[in-house]
């Protein structure tokens, strides 16, 4: 049996669906919006913007989505998917925790801080006003994504003293706010940045860290 999408304009395409020229029109229009909402945020792109930029016209692109809050919430759950797959490759075969967060870190800031991939589309809480009925939705996007960092922190061995949600809220917190203040070119690549963040807690957290760090030291000087 030929497996078909859902009529529900935020439903992405099911593995295996033939595209048609519908999906395509779609998948171009979430593509550009993606672009557009990232340099803008939400509020500075109106629907007259993205006809223009996919090359269509308002009522072509109302036949594929009812309005730009759909647009928008579509955005969101594709752009969080691409964030998950990226950070799931990048801890693929790594076995230390603190290495697969750092690794974790590092792809979700080198999307974060694109403004030609997530971006601000993600970053901004756009929970309310016109979006707030679409909030049963992004929560649970943004959530099935943030599951997956608690299982890496969750994975880490942390002293007691250490609330591991409020450690998982300040990691994110600062990585979620780099796009604000980076500037590409200016020191440390946006990737170094975040696996120094990481770095940075994990020396005061890791009891382990420092005895790793001179074994390496001793093992490069007697070469």
């Amino acid at each position: 049996m030929t497996a078909r999408r859902q009529k529900n304009a935020l439903t992405p395409l099911i593995e295996g669906a033939k595209e048609s020229k519908a999906d395509a029109s779609r998948e171009k229009i979430l593509a550009t919006s993606q672009r557009l909402f990232a340099r803008r945020g939400f509020e500075g792109v109106s629907i007259r913007d993205i006809a223009e930029a996919v090359g269509m016209t308002t009522a072509s692109l109302y036949y594929h989505f009812p309005s730009k809050e759909e647009i928008f919430v579509a955005v969101h759950g594709c752009s969080l998917e691409a964030v998950q797959r990226e950070v799931m490759d990048s801890i693929a075969g790594l076995k230390d925790p603190w290495d697969r967060l750092e690794a974790a870190a590092a792809a979700h800031c080198r999307n974060f801080a694109s403004a030609e991939r997530s971006g601000a589309s993600i970053a901004a809480e756009y929970y309310e006003g016109s979006l707030a009925p679409f909030r049963k939705i992004m929560v649970p996007q943004r959530d099935a994504y943030e599951r997956l960092i608690a299982v890496l922190v969750a994975d880490l061995r942390l002293p007691a003293a250490v609330d591991a949600k409020l450690f998982r809220l300040q990691l994110m917190g600062a990585l979620n706010w780099l796009p604000v203040w980076y500037r590409a070119g200016r020191g440390l690549s946006v990737e170094e940045v975040a696996r120094q963040f990481v770095r940075n807690f994990r020396r005061g957290l890791d009891p382990d860290y420092k005895a790793k760090r001179a074994t390496k030291k001793k093992a490069g000087a007697k070469r």
